[in-house]
Order: structure tokens, then sequence, then C-alpha cells
């Protein structure tokens, strides 16, 4: 196979891991006959942490010589490796926060539609959505759009615009109903870039793994100190 074959299929190979990682809900809805529609809140959050579960089991199992090569690099020097992987997170999260700020305060949009179904399923089932946001999206997200994305590839900008902006469009494409919801992109995609650069320094997927887990914790755990506050 030529260099440019290879190439070619290792692009088709990374859109393929894409869809499968967005389709796996549906498609377990459909293996079990269930209408997402006619069931109520508190199941659907379980069926979609099932799935999430299932499709966690997966990409262990695809990307296991990778998850186990790259998590004792990143313990070995566990220091060195989260300090500058917090850098990269901070610069990306400072990004966010002035951004949304701008949302909220100049242009009076509400919060992301994908953070306000996050909040209410958190509601739902806390204990279920911690295991969702904390284990199991960080290392799907993190092998599908950064590992995944990085392996079809190699030019350096390339790589880190599309996985940031690909990150941040299908954290909101579902909830666009007017071209001013684009501007959600901005916060979403800064977070993406970021470990997208990251990963790409450091070529270890447990710096972005642990920095995408720090984030989510922080974010339900702030979430939820201002319920109970």
């Amino acid at each position: 196979m030529t260099k440019e074959m290879k190439g070619v299929v290792n692009i088709f190979k990374s859109i393929g891991v894409i869809l499968f990682f967005l389709l796996f809900p549906s498609l377990l809805f459909i293996i079990f006959n269930i209408n997402p529609n006619k069931v109520s809140n508190n199941v659907y959050v379980m069926y979609l942490t099932l799935a999430n579960f299932i499709l966690f089991l997966i990409f262990v199992l695809i990307y296991r010589k990778t998850l186990i090569r790259d998590g004792k690099k990143f313990l070995k020097n566990f220091s060195s490796n989260f300090e500058l992987s917090f850098k990269y997170w901070l610069t990306g999260f400072a990004i966010m926060i002035v951004s949304n700020l701008f949302i909220s305060f100049i242009l009076k949009k509400s919060i992301a539609g994908n953070e306000d179904l996050v909040r209410s399923f958190i509601n739902i089932s806390p204990l279920l959505m911690i295991f969702d946001t904390v284990i199991f999206a960080p290392v799907l997200e993190e092998l599908t759009f950064r590992k995944n994305i990085r392996d079809a590839i190699n030019n350096k900008w390339l790589f880190v615009l599309l996985s940031g902006i690909i990150f941040g469009f299908l954290h909101i494409f579902g909830y666009i109903t007017s071209l001013s919801d684009l501007i959600y992109l901005v916060p979403y995609s800064a977070l993406g870039i970021s470990f997208a650069l990251l990963y790409y320094r450091t070529d270890n997927i447990f710096s972005t793994i642990s920095m995408h887990a720090m984030h989510n914790l922080l974010a339900v755990l702030v979430y939820l100190l201002g319920v109970l506050l």
C-alpha cells in the first residue's frame, strides 16, 4: 500500500470511529427496541450511561496498547507531566471562561444547550453522571477527537484545528436554532484546541484524558455545590 493510499485509509478510519462514537447510543436503543422519546428521563439517563459504559469498554479494548503504554509513561513522570498538562488546560479554560462571560453578559445569551442538558441529567442521577462525565466521556472523547484524528493527520495545525473545531461543533450541533448559536463554538473549541496542542506536544493520550476528567469533575462539583447552596 502506498503512503498516499494509507493516508486515505486512515482518514476514512478516523471518520468511521467518529460516526461510531456518535451513533452508538442510538444503536443501543434500536437493539433494545426502545423509543427514547417515550421513556422517562430517569430511564433515558440509565440507558445513555449504559451505552457509554459499553462504548467505553469497546474503546479500551481497541486502544488498550496505547492506553497501557501512555499510562505507564504518564505515571513515570507524573509531576512534570501533570504540570505541563495543567498549563495547557488552564489556557483553554481561561479562554472558555472569557468567551462564556462575553456570551452571557454582552450577547445576553443563556448557557449552551449541551451544558443545560448535562445539568438536567445531573439533577436526575448525580452518581451516574459523575461516572459518565468524569470517567467515560474523557476517555471516549480524547480517543475519538485526539488519538483517532491524530492517527489520520500528520500536519500539526491541520490536526489541532480540526480536532478542536470538530470537538466543539459536536458539542453544540444538536442545539443550534439560529446562526448566533454558533458563538458557542468558541468556548468548546478553545478547550478542544488546547487539548489538541497538548496531545501533539506530548504524544500521550493520558495528558489530555487527565485534564478532561479534571475539567468535567470540577464542572460537576461546582454545579452540585451551587444547587446545594
